[in-house]
C-alpha cells in the first residue's frame, strides 16, 4: 500500500539503482531520482552531441575525489578537472550515470523517518479493518492532518506524506 501510486510509487526497501541523468549546465550537478540515498557506489560521465540522446563518448568512471554526494538533497556534484578531459564541459550538455542504494532497512532502521512510514502503514491497515463507511469519514493521517474525506479516497489522504519518496522525473 505504501508503495502504491498514492504513496511512494516505488519500493521503499533498500535497493540498488542506476540513474542516467543530464547534468545541470555550468554547475556539474546531477539529481538522484530516489530518496533517501544511502550510498553512491559509482559515478560516470560522458559528453552528449545533442539534447536528443546522441552521445559522443564512452562512459568515463570518476574517482571518489572527482565528485561529492549530498544525501540530504539527493545530489551529486561533479568536480570538473583537466585530468579526465572535461574542463570545458561546463558549457556542453553532459550526462552522468549514478549507481546508488536508496531506501530503508525496515528490519533495523529505527529512524524517525522509518517509524513514520511504519505508522502510516499501520494506520491504513487499522482503518481497512473497520467496516466500510458510507459517504464521508473523519480521518487523521500520519502527520496529524484531520479531514472529512470520501470513503473511497482515504488511502490517498493517508499516503500523501509518502509522495516525497516518488522518483523524480
Amino acid at each position: 500500500m505504501c508503495e502504491s501510486t498514492y504513496g511512494a510509487d516505488r519500493p521503499l526497501e533498500l535497493q540498488s539503482f542506476t540513474d542516467i541523468v543530464d547534468l545541470f549546465p555550468a554547475s556539474g550537478i546531477a539529481l538522484i531520482k530516489r530518496s533517501p540515498v544511502v550510498s553512491v557506489s559509482s559515478v560516470s560521465v560522458r559528453r552528449k552531441v545533442n539534447n536528443f540522446g546522441s552521445s559522443s563518448s564512452e562512459w568515463q568512471l570518476l574517482t571518489s575525489n572527482e565528485y561529492s554526494v549530498d544525501t540530504q538533497i539527493n545530489q551529486v556534484n561533479i568536480n570538473y578537472s583537466d585530468n579526465w578531459g572535461m574542463l570545458g564541459a561546463r558549457r556542453s550538455p553532459m550526462e552522468a550515470k549514478i549507481v546508488y542504494t536508496s531506501g530503508f532497512n525496515f528490519a533495523s532502521d529505527t529512524s524517525q523517518e522509518a517509524n513514520n512510514i511504519r505508522s502510516i502503514c499501520g494506520r491504513i491497515v487499522s482503518y481497512m479493518a473497520q467496516p466500510v463507511a458510507i459517504g464521508k469519514a473523519n480521518i487523521t493521517d500520519a502527520v496529524g492532518f484531520q479531514a472529512y474525506v470520501s470513503s473511497d479516497n482515504f488511502l490517498g489522504v493517508f499516503l500523501l506524506p509518502l509522495a516525497k519518496y516518488r522518483p523524480r522525473g
